[in-house]
């Protein structure tokens, strides 16, 4: 029997790092109102998917299994805990095209970035309470 090895993943430091299920556990207790039984069943999939995937991916970043682990959340149904947990910033070919556009923005272009990212922010926040209302009511 062949043995499965996971990748490394590579931090936001660049750092390499031994692939930690318990991280994505921890974190989504942390970070979202996921149960403990939930969160163990969404870490098991997303570690099954990563073993998957890992003869053809070689490199996983923190980001990559962020967005599996927002998938597998999906899967389950949990779209409460998948909003709570979700990434907030821009597409790499978006922010490539507005760092590269000579254009002027008033307060500069970090001022631009963060008021993008303030707004993004507080419309997941958004996104949050109506899924959860909508939640509150199908529970009636």
């Amino acid at each position: 029997m062949e043995k499965l090895i996971l990748p490394y993943v590579i931090d936001k430091t660049l750092k390499e790092n031994e692939f930690n299920p318990q991280l994505i556990y921890r974190s989504l207790l942390k970070e979202t109102s996921i149960s403990e039984e939930n969160a163990s069943k969404v870490t098991e999939q997303v570690v099954r998917t990563i073993i998957s995937i890992s003869k053809i991916v070689k490199i996983i970043t923190a980001p990559t299994i962020r967005e599996i682990t927002n998938s597998v959340l999906l899967q389950f149904g949990l779209e409460i805990e998948r909003s709570e947990y979700t990434r907030i910033g821009f597409p790499v070919y978006d922010l490539k095209i507005l760092i590269s556009n000579k254009a002027y923005y008033e307060g500069g272009i970090d001022t631009k970035i963060a008021g993008h990212v303030k707004r993004e922010y507080y419309n997941v926040l958004d996104i949050t309470k109506r899924l959860k209302k909508l939640k509150e009511d199908n529970d009636k």
